[in-house]
């Protein structure tokens, strides 16, 4: 190694610590994916509302749920209480909806606190959605609040973050009780034009709760001055002598991480670590590998045996008499050489077909047509003698020497 690449090395290297050291001193981002997750403790993820009812139901009363909630609810068919699902998206494909509802329709509650559900749902309720829209500002923080006057409080629950703010904007007011609504921050904590975020609609025997602000369910929200009283409030709907059954399913983040890599590349610190080994690694195989390469030999291609084998097993063809087998494949062969050679099908073989064959070829008309009559009375004889097949071999390399 030159003294120059080893310079080079040394600056590379210099440069690499220099960056680490100054990623590892930079203070961690704030983390917003929405993984609704209840072992995240990111601001959008669950850990602190999981805990909290968890707790409130003296560690029994909550259920995990890890499995899409056709096969679970297929499997435990018996099992009562509310399925619980919070996310940014929740969707059920018919055959799913169907089985939620008809388990719904036994006395059971479905709640979900999501900001896009499913279309075939909202359908099967008679309910739409929107977005509010600020016309005369781009603020989008949301107040909440619920409708029951034992539940409301005095003051709307301001969420601080410029964030989506679907609503229903149609329901089936017959059916449809509403609970709660929201309205874009405008300088008050006043709700002038409410619009509705929670409803309850009944289901046969059962009911159905549907809630566009996930966010209540956050960390952050939970943990912002008295935002719990909001969420803690959305579950007075629940019947507390019911189980509650936790999706885990339907989460934008994961509940568990089997890859090794996602706790190396999670702490920022072991990442660059990692980083730092992977480019010490590429820069030993740049400067290292390529002086200690070998040489590559040099192997010589095989060799085209066709026309050996072919004439290996003609001649055994022909040692053991079998005369008219390989005129019959002289026969095909020479009509393939028509076709690819000379361009001329071979389906009719007219008279129109042998003149051109004739012209393509250079041969006359007389000597085509002595060479297909010479096959025509091959191939009525049921056997032929080797002077034959030889006059028929004489004929066809006579006839391709001219083309």
């Amino acid at each position: 190694m030159t003294k120059g690449s080893k310079i080079f090395i040394i600056i590379i290297i210099g440069l690499i610590a220099f960056l680490t050291y100054m990623e590892a001193s930079e203070p961690a981002p704030i983390n917003w994916f929405p993984s609704y997750s209840k072992t995240d403790k990111i601001p959008l993820g669950t850990f602190v509302s999981y805990n909290l009812i968890k707790e409130a139901f003296d560690n029994k009363g909550l259920k995990d749920i890890n499995q899409p909630p056709y096969e679970f609810l297929t499997d435990n068919d018996s099992i009562t209480g509310t399925y619980f699902f919070i996310n940014g998206s929740v969707g059920f494909d018919k055959s799913e909806l169907d089985k939620i509802l008809s388990w719904v329709e036994k006395g059971n509650t479905l709640f979900i606190s999501s900001k896009n559900i499913g279309y075939t749902l909202l359908d099967t309720l008679n309910i739409d959605t929107d977005n509010l829209l600020a016309l005369d500002d781009i603020n989008t923080k949301p107040l909440v609040a619920l409708t029951n006057t034992n539940l409301k409080n005095e003051i709307p629950f301001l969420y601080d973050r410029d964030i989506s703010n679907p609503y229903f904007s149609e329901i089936d007011t017959i059916n449809t009780t509403v609970l709660g609504v929201s309205q874009l921050y405008n300088d008050t904590l006043v709700i002038k034009d409410p619009e509705i975020n929670y409803i309850r609609q009944s289901f046969g025997n059962g009911h159905i709760l549907l809630h566009t602000f996930p966010e209540a369910f956050g960390n952050y929200f939970m943990l912002k001055e008295n935002n719990y009283q909001y969420t803690q409030n959305l579950l007075a709907y629940i019947n507390p002598k019911q189980q509650i059954l936790w999706d885990n399913y339907y989460k934008s983040g994961k509940t568990f991480y089997t890859s090794p890599l996602f706790f190396l590349l999670n702490n920022r610190y072991l990442k660059w670590a990692y980083y730092f080994v992977v480019i010490g690694v590429v820069l030993f195989i740049l400067f290292e590998g390529k002086r200690k390469q070998r040489s590559i030999p040099i192997i010589t291609p095989l060799k085209n045996q066709t026309l050996s084998f072919t004439r290996t097993i003609s001649g055994m063809y022909f040692e053991k008499e079998k005369h008219k087998e390989i005129a019959t494949k002289q026969n095909l062969l020479f009509l393939d050489y028509v076709r690819n050679t000379l361009r001329i099908p071979t389906d009719t073989l007219d008279e129109k077909t042998l003149t051109d064959i004739a012209a393509r070829s250079s041969n006359t008309m007389e000597e085509t047509k002595n060479l297909f009559k010479y096959f025509e009375e091959i191939n009525r004889k049921p056997k032929i003698e080797k002077d034959e097949l030889i006059a028929l071999y004489e004929l066809i390399t006579k006839f391709k020497s001219k083309s």
